[in-house]
């Protein structure tokens, strides 16, 4: 019964999501453009068509490229489309704007957003950090990526990643999940990793749980220079690297972490959502993470803070320290405000 209900809420929530980003700003446009009133049965009958598209692609693992554009670019431009209406709307309380003014305004801000959200995804930077500690007696150089999303995003986007990581020249590189998010990217395009000659440690994140076959897939990793931690650890001098797979409720990871913490070891825990991180606070000597993107298009990373409330940066503990990164590429639409795509270099230092 329980499971019945919050079924029912999510797609209750779903449909209303779907009218807001897909339908109701362009009732909004269409009155500013002349019309008297909404169309209501009009709306609803959209908004049904338009819930079976964004379902379907969610619920199953459909790869047909039109409809991953529709529903992805479709999310990504409406949720600007929907903030631009009710600023406008709020803003017309106190100016009282004519409609020319509302519709211009509008169309001029949603059309320059946009465009610069999809330029800021073709950037990529470098975030250094570096972290001294006793358990460090020789100086290491790491490069961490998370949430890189090949499928949505080209080959070329991780061509681009490994120029920058061939520029830090680390001693280890960490992918923190979501590596690939759609079952139509062809994994022989990974035999560029090859040209990495750096060791790379890999821990799942969700998107590879919803791949066509995705436990074969993981599997195939192993062909191209990527090393998976699945709830293992390995011992890399005088660091103790705890992967940590996200399939799992946090009482696993909690336990999976404990079990494998060596206390004269410096521990880095690799997990793909911080959520672990107020259970290990103070326990790992560094725990690194993605899956938020900072919320990708603003304001969305408020809501983000309610889920998770490490969101994105580095937090400190005590002596311990979290990194959640913004992740190295998109999720769904291939836009960007105020967040960035990044690759994170890591120095740890002896004290």
């Amino acid at each position: 019964m329980k499971k019945i209900l919050t079924s029912s809420i999510l797609i209750v929530i779903l449909f209303i999501s779907t009218y807001l980003l897909f339908i109701f700003p362009f009732d909004i446009f269409k009155i500013w453009t002349g019309e008297k009133n909404i169309n209501w049965t009009y709306s609803f009958i959209s908004t049904i068509i338009t819930f079976i598209i964004v379902r379907t692609y969610f619920a199953t693992k459909i790869t047909f490229t039109p409809l991953r554009i529709f529903v992805c670019e479709g999310i990504g431009i409406g949720f600007i489309a929907l903030n631009l209406v009710c600023l406008i709307l709020i803003l017309d309380v106190f100016a009282k704007l004519d409609e020319h003014i509302k519709l211009n305004l509008f169309l001029i801000s949603l059309i320059t957003l946009v465009l610069i959200g999809y330029i800021s995804t073709s950037f990529l930077r470098i975030k250094k950090i570096k972290i001294q500690s006793e358990k460090i007696i020789q100086k290491k150089h790491i490069v961490f990526i998370s949430d890189t999303h090949l499928g949505s995003n080209s080959i070329r986007h991780l061509k681009k990643i490994i120029k920058k990581i061939n520029i830090i020249n680390p001693d280890l590189i960490l992918i923190g999940g979501d590596l690939i998010d759609n079952s139509s990217f062809k994994l022989d395009e990974l035999s560029v990793l090859r040209e990495l000659k750096t060791p790379i440690y890999f821990v799942t994140g969700n998107h590879e749980y919803y791949l066509k076959n995705s436990k074969e897939k993981i599997e195939r990793l192993k062909e191209f220079n990527i090393n998976i931690l699945d709830n293992q650890s390995i011992l890399l001098g005088d660091v103790n690297l705890i992967g940590i797979s996200d399939n799992q409720n946090i009482d696993n990871q909690k336990d999976i972490f404990f079990s494998k913490k060596m206390s004269n070891f410096f521990n880095i825990c690799l997990v793909h959502k911080p959520s672990l991180w107020k259970f290990i606070k103070g326990q790992t000597d560094l725990m690194l993470s993605g899956h938020t993107h900072n919320g990708q298009i603003f304001p969305f990373n408020f809501l983000v803070k309610l889920q998770f409330k490490e969101k994105y940066g580095l937090y400190k503990h005590i002596n311990s320290s979290l990194y959640v990164s913004s992740g190295s590429g998109t999720w769904g639409p291939k836009i960007r405000l105020g967040s960035f795509n990044e690759v994170i270099s890591i120095v740890l230092n002896p004290v």
